[in-house]
């Protein structure tokens, strides 16, 4: 009787200092940070160049843009002000942020993910497009974690989404036992990433979509 193992994707580890944080991406993948662009030759390999990678993250708030042939995973960065970091609020005061993802993106639900951290995670369509967005908010810092591809994710797909947010560390990070935020301030985070986060994934999307439709 043959065993059936899962096959453990190698993975690279990247240091992002601009974003205050590190993660894995599958060695097989594309992958640009802020921090990664200087002599980055496979750069050349996707057509652009160093100028246009630059520009491309600083106009969307992308800090880190990794690829394959099928998905494209990114983390955008807007700051804001007096939230600190989601992770040290109680599930229930997450709840408030969770509910303003779902009607912005018009998704069916959504959950919160835990690992050392705590994210919102939604799961919509948009553009055509197919995405798996992770919410957090870091020391003051709103961080979107968002894969998304023109196909339905397989379980496969999924769990290496997941494996790479399971990855992810936060330099400034710092926990707290005495929470001072409040449920009104909790309903002031969904606001903030509507009116910031939310709105740079959506418009990354369409761009996409109106660039290729012109190509």
């Amino acid at each position: 009787m043959v065993m059936c193992m899962p096959i453990m994707v190698k993975a690279q580890s990247f240091d992002v200092p601009s974003a205050d944080m590190s993660l894995d991406i599958p060695d097989s993948w594309y992958t640009f940070t802020r921090d990664n662009l200087d002599g980055n030759t496979e750069i050349e390999d996707l057509g652009l160049t160093i100028d246009i990678m630059n520009e491309i993250m600083l106009e969307n708030d992308v800090y880190v843009d990794a690829l394959n042939e099928e998905l494209e995973f990114l983390v955008y960065i807007v700051d804001t002000e007096d939230i600190g970091s989601l992770t040290n609020y109680h599930d229930f005061e997450i709840e408030d942020l969770g509910e303003e993802l779902v009607n912005l993106n018009g998704a069916d639900t959504y959950d919160i993910f835990k690992n050392d951290y705590k994210f919102v995670r939604v799961e919509y369509e948009d553009s055509g497009y197919y995405i798996i967005d992770y919410y957090t908010i870091v020391d003051d810092r709103a961080y979107t974690f968002s894969a998304q591809k023109e196909s339905e994710f397989s379980d496969a797909e999924k769990t290496t989404v997941e494996e790479i947010m399971n990855s992810v560390y936060f330099d400034n990070f710092v926990p707290t036992s005495n929470d001072k935020e409040t449920v009104i301030v909790a309903v002031g985070i969904g606001l903030v990433v509507v009116l910031g986060v939310v709105a740079i994934v959506i418009a990354k999307v369409k761009d996409k979509n109106e660039s290729k439709e012109n190509v």
